[in-house]
């Protein structure tokens, strides 16, 4: 604690960052933006709405020395607005879809495309392409503003590496320098929210967050490298396949997406009701054994009409009809366990073939992959907070659907109807 002058201090500063976290199973964690956050108010002081508060020692005193925090900052939502005519009547008030003016701002054209104002209203419609609920995520996620919106952020970071990859690349140590990892933290933080600063989809915390994140994600690749250099034990054996041997896993992938397909199949065929109606030639346990003893049983009376000199034509084509079904079948079957076979035997060599590649790769060869892996997991955790603005987005917007896309009369009209129905069954029972 920083006791140094309390004394003569005559304010306490407060933050209360309760309501920012990360769910989780057993404990909530803090999120890196919410790190940041608190790091940054705290260093700069600074008065923030329902976040944090410089506090005269009077008030508390005044108080009676009561350190509830809420008392001092209060981070309570507000209440959820309803309008009671939108209820009744229909309509989306037109306020309430201006309370998300950040996803206007950041996504145009995005608002015109889900609703449609009244003629000198204060309410508005969904638009038609509005059908249901659902349709809410699926007309966000292909709407052209969200992508441009994206794409231009996306386009400003790749910017910005583009001019600190000097710096990255220097980490590697030279005659005998070695540089620092977290100089290089601050510095690479510092620029990123600055270069950042003018966008408006992710706040200053978020931005910082996300490469927080990042850095400490590759923290022990950072340390590697300004300790030892580009070396290719760095670089992760997928990676290594990857680089070396892409053939390899473009033949993998197809023999698991394959046999994903025909476990699909087989699991299908065990469902009730089940019709081969592609005509795949997969058949469900039961039918199999049927088919088998079927033809055990074709082929005992073709042996005896032929002991006794009788026309075994049709067991004979009996036999031969469940066999042709049960080869397309058994075909399957092989085709999976020779898939599984196959996989097997890739992945026992992999070791090798990472060690053998390994050895070919010079430093070189080492810093373009690690480089190459270090850019594209830098993109897709800013990503990873573009698609939670996108969600959000559409949270906000369902929940004005389920607020007001069904008004009251139209619940109570579809009572009635149920009543009335209800009512006419219980009649034709006898029991009204």
């Amino acid at each position: 604690m920083n006791k140094q002058g309390a004394k003569d201090r005559k304010q306490v500063f407060v933050i209360n960052a309760d309501r920012e976290y990360r769910e989780g199973k057993a404990q909530n964690f803090l999120r890196p933006e919410d790190i940041s956050k608190i790091v940054h108010v705290y260093r700069e002081r600074k008065n923030v709405e329902g976040y944090a508060r410089l506090v005269p020692v009077k008030e508390i005193e005044a108080e009676d020395y009561n350190c509830n925090i809420r008392r001092y900052v209060d981070n309570a939502p507000p209440p959820e607005p309803h309008d009671v005519r939108a209820h009744l009547h229909g309509g989306v008030p037109v306020v309430e879809i201006d309370t998300l003016s950040h996803f206007w701002s950041n996504y145009p054209g995005l608002r015109e495309r889900v609703f449609v104002p009244r003629p000198a209203s204060i309410y508005a419609d969904f638009s038609p392409a509005v059908t249901d609920r659902r349709a809410l995520a699926e007309l966000v996620k292909g709407d052209p503003g969200v992508a441009k919106a994206q794409s231009r952020f996306i386009e400003k970071l790749e910017a910005w590496w583009k001019e600190q990859l000097q710096l990255i690349e220097a980490l590697a140590p030279t005659k005998g320098h070695k540089e620092n990892v977290y100089e290089l933290r601050r510095t690479l933080l510092a620029s990123a929210a600055k270069a950042l600063a003018r966008q408006a989809l992710l706040n200053e915390h978020q931005v910082r967050g996300a490469l927080a994140s990042y850095f400490e994600f590759f923290k022990p690749e950072f340390k590697s490298i300004a300790f030892s250099g580009w070396g290719p034990e760095l670089i992760p054996d997928d990676e290594i396949l990857q680089s070396q041997f892409p053939e390899i896993l473009a033949e993998m992938e197809q023999k698991r997406n394959r046999l994903a397909e025909l476990d699909a199949l087989f699991a299908a065929a065990e469902e009730e009701g089940y019709e081969d109606a592609d005509e795949t030639g997969v058949l469900p346990d039961d039918e199999v054994k049927a088919l088998k003893a079927e033809i055990k049983e074709a082929k005992a009376q073709a042996k005896l009409a032929k002991k006794e000199k009788r026309d075994q034509t049709k067991f004979l084509a009996r036999a031969d009809t469940a066999e042709n079904r049960l080869a397309r079948h058994k075909a399957l079957e092989d085709e999976a366990k020779q898939l599984k076979a196959d996989l097997r035997a890739t992945e026992k060599k992999e070791e090798e073939l990472v060690a053998a590649a390994r050895e070919k790769i010079d430093r070189n060869e080492a810093r373009r992959v690690i480089l190459d892996r270090l850019h594209r997991m830098f993109i897709q955790t800013y990503e990873g907070y573009l698609r939670a603005d996108q969600r959000a987005c559409v949270a906000a917007l369902e929940n004005l659907h389920d607020k007001y896309a069904v008004t009251a009369k139209a619940i109570e009209a579809k009572r009635d109807a149920e009543a009335r129905n209800l009512k006419k069954f219980l009649a034709e029972l006898g029991y009204e």
